[in-house]
């Protein structure tokens, strides 16, 4: 039998830094949204339902691991890719890698040209920076003057005189949302993945879906801003976590996905609409009900997404409710059922103030729990701060993913 997790998502950021001063985020990034739309020919190429990013393949350019990079097939400049954004970034700062094969001499990249449009992945370009990368050179940043871009094309237009191919290990831009808020996003309807078609089903924060593979399940996720989260379980007995991003156009979902709950070690998922295809995916209050109980029980905790709260405050938004509303279904099916719940944060802000907001925010779910008539006696509140992450920090996807709510039976 299947097992399922019933997410929520735990939402808006444990900052106390206001919109304008948040951090830099590193766009050009599988594990940050980034989508390929352009590739040169390339010594390699990755498996799209494959654990991991192949080396010398186009995805390597921007999987954040120094140890892999892109290789070209052949020599004919310039090399050109295209990387679609999932949204409008202000991009601040440019970063390189070009720590390439030792033994290959003149193979790495040399002189290269960034540039950023705002129109589309064909038009409106504009020159950000062209300049040459040291032969060999290990991790290089510049700042820039500030641009927007929601495509950014890279190329690179020589190497260091090696005649057969040219490796290139890393390209980042690092940046900040331009919008602070965006419209209402639904999720629902058919997509094609790389693991088949898949049905998605959207009611405010929570959402639902299965697809083709091995009859794949996701568990009710939860949704924050762009991002949503989903336990995915197969008929396998094979089970794990999912972080996807919504492009502007609401068009494609593109993140990492993992065995288990370890997101610090992933595949990348692409999901693209079919348009005008709708499914259904049904569930009653009371399958719901059952699916956490059966999870809570065999995994001894809830991992929960879909809880949604107002900027660097431990108010719950009210697109939250209906995910709130089943965890009372729960404690109602069963009487005997006490919980403590657990709120975690990511690592933005200072240490002291994310554990005292995921203290207040724990407690702000127990006291809806407690006015939705279950006794405070069988609620115990607590705040875990930054400290048990569950994926890397160092991308928007996994802060996505340590921004949530743990419940585990209380005992006594």
């Amino acid at each position: 039998m299947m097992r399922f997790l019933f997410s929520f998502v735990l939402s808006t950021v444990f900052i106390q830094t206001s919109f304008s001063q948040q951090e830099l985020i590193n766009v050009l990034s599988l594990s940050n949204g980034s989508y390929i739309v352009k590739a040169p020919s390339s010594y390699s190429y990755s498996n799209p339902t494959a654990m991991d990013v192949v080396g010398w393949s186009p995805e390597a350019l921007i999987d954040g691991k120094k140890n892999k990079g892109w290789c070209s097939a052949g020599i004919k400049f310039p090399y050109e890719f295209v990387i679609e954004l999932p949204e409008k970034y202000l991009i601040e700062k440019l970063g390189f890698n070009n720590q390439c094969e030792k033994k290959l001499l003149g193979i790495c990249a040399k002189d290269i040209k960034i540039e950023f449009s705002t129109k589309g992945a064909e038009t409106g370009y504009v020159e950000a920076y062209k300049g040459t990368l040291n032969d060999y050179g290990n991790d290089t940043s510049m700042v820039i003057k500030p641009q927007e871009a929601r495509w950014i094309k890279i190329s690179v237009l020589s190497n260091y005189g090696y005649t057969k191919c040219v490796e290139l290990m890393e390209v980042q831009a690092w940046g900040k949302y331009v919008s602070s808020e965006i419209k209402p996003i639904d999720i629902s309807g058919t997509w094609e993945t790389n693991w088949g078609k898949a049905c998605l089903v959207q009611s405010g924060t929570s959402a639902s879906g299965n697809y083709e593979h091995n009859s794949g399940v996701f568990s009710f996720g939860g949704i924050e801003r762009r991002m949503v989260t989903f336990k995915w379980s197969e008929s396998t007995g094979k089970s794990g976590r999912t972080v996807l991003v919504l492009n502007e156009e609401g068009t494609r979902l593109t993140g990492i996905w993992c065995y288990g709950n370890d997101l610090t070690k992933y595949g990348f998922w692409i999901f693209k609409k079919i348009p005008n295809e709708q499914c259904e995916v049904k569930s009653t209050e009371a399958a719901i009900t059952e699916k956490l109980k059966k999870e809570l029980d065999e995994q001894g905790k809830l991992i929960v997404y879909g809880i949604n709260f107002e900027t660097n405050a431990a108010i719950i938004k009210p697109e939250s409710e209906s995910v709130l509303k089943q965890i009372v279904n729960l404690l109602n099916a069963n009487p005997a059922l006490k919980i403590n719940i657990e709120g975690h944060t990511d690592n933005v802000g200072e240490e002291t103030y994310n554990q005292q907001l995921s203290e207040k925010r724990a407690s702000a779910v127990k006291d809806y729990l407690v006015k939705n008539h279950i006794a405070t006696a069988r609620i115990t509140a607590i705040g875990k701060g930054e400290k048990f992450p569950i994926a890397d920090n160092l991308t928007e996807l996994g802060k996505a993913a340590n921004r949530r709510v743990e419940i585990s039976p209380k005992i006594n």
